[in-house]
């Protein structure tokens, strides 16, 4: 019965590398919903539904899941300053701060200041920027530059623009979701949807964005994960197909980007992980048991045998010269 459970699987995940398969699912029943304009920090906070983040982290181990602590890290900082300056432009003013000292710093040094920060003109300048700043997240000049200049190169290229126009930005869907393992509260927050054409798009900040290393990322990230949940939970929601992008761009100079749509084999390999980490998500929950890597280990004992990788095999010869 285990060889066949494994035959089946097989089958299905070298279905799921073709990009012309389309599994059909049966794992969502039916849907409730909630549609909210909230924030970022609301929708985060919010523990009683799970998140594509909150799987991909049980992906790893549901122990995992239940212990890791958000880190503010100066990636997800720039990352969420861009996403405000893009998708919500007129709400970046109210929630940061540019702090920009360069006009102050020339005029002591043009008065002959050799230590400007050090002197009480400065300190004063320097006290009501502070209060000014009261309340906000502040970022310094250069690199509020970066993303003006990143948002100058996307808005160049005119389907970017129509992509992120005439639709809505960040919104929260809180989802009672009726599936085969029972009703699940599931989230999503999406970053740019548009009802009328029903796409989803969504704004990553890379290294590279070409063609070669970008899915890379995707894999790594399990963003296939998130686009199918996503896709999935507004296709429940209106009975549409809705096609997921990515819009992926560099952070440094010249700022390239590029733009992805979402495969039905990425769609399909993303549909089967988060409906397979549901169930897990479900098992946990419902028996209080969070269990770490032992419960991707068909071992009762939680014992793996450990193998080399295939790209560790290698031959090693040597050659007696001595006599030559």
């Amino acid at each position: 019965m285990k060889l066949l459970i494994r035959q089946l699987e097989n089958g299905l995940i070298n279905s799921l590398l073709t990009n012309n398969y389309n599994m059909e699912s049966t794992f969502i029943r039916s849907i409730k919903y909630t549609e909210v304009k909230d924030s970022n920090e609301v929708y985060h906070a919010n523990k009683d539904y799970i998140s594509a983040s909150g799987l991909k982290k049980i992906k790893k181990s549901p122990l995992h899941f239940m212990t890791e602590e958000k880190k503010e890290t100066e990636a997800l900082s720039f990352g969420s300053a861009y996403h405000k300056y893009i998708l919500e432009k007129e709400l970046f003013d109210q929630e940061y701060f540019v702090f920009d000292e360069t006009f102050i710093l020339d005029v002591l040094r043009g008065e002959g200041s050799l230590k400007p920060r050090g002197t009480n003109k400065y300190k004063e300048w320097y006290e009501k920027e502070m209060q000014a700043a009261e309340g906000k997240v502040m970022i310094d000049q250069p690199t509020f530059e970066i993303i003006k200049s990143m948002q100058e190169r996307l808005w160049k290229h005119r389907y970017v623009r129509s992509l992120f126009s005439n639709g809505e930005a960040e919104k929260s869907f809180y989802c009672e979701v009726e599936t085969e393992v029972g009703i699940l509260k599931i989230k999503i927050r999406v970053d740019y949807h548009k009802k009328k054409h029903r796409i989803i798009t969504d704004l990553k900040t890379c290294q590279d964005a070409s063609m070669g290393e970008f899915p890379k990322n995707a894999a790594s990230y399990d963003y296939h994960i998130q686009a199918a949940l996503y896709s999935d939970i507004m296709k429940a929601i209106t009975g549409e197909e809705w096609p997921f992008f990515f819009v992926a761009q560099e952070k440094t100079k010249p700022f390239a980007f590029n733009i992805f749509e979402s495969s039905p084999q990425f769609i399909n390999q993303g549909r089967y992980e988060y409906e397979q980490l549901l169930r897990l998500y479900h098992f946990c929950k419902e028996n209080n048991y969070w269990p770490g890597y032992q419960v991707f280990c068909e071992n009762k004992f939680g014992i793996i045998e450990l193998k080399l990788p295939a790209w560790s095999i290698n031959e090693i010869n040597f050659y007696n010269h001595l006599n030559k």
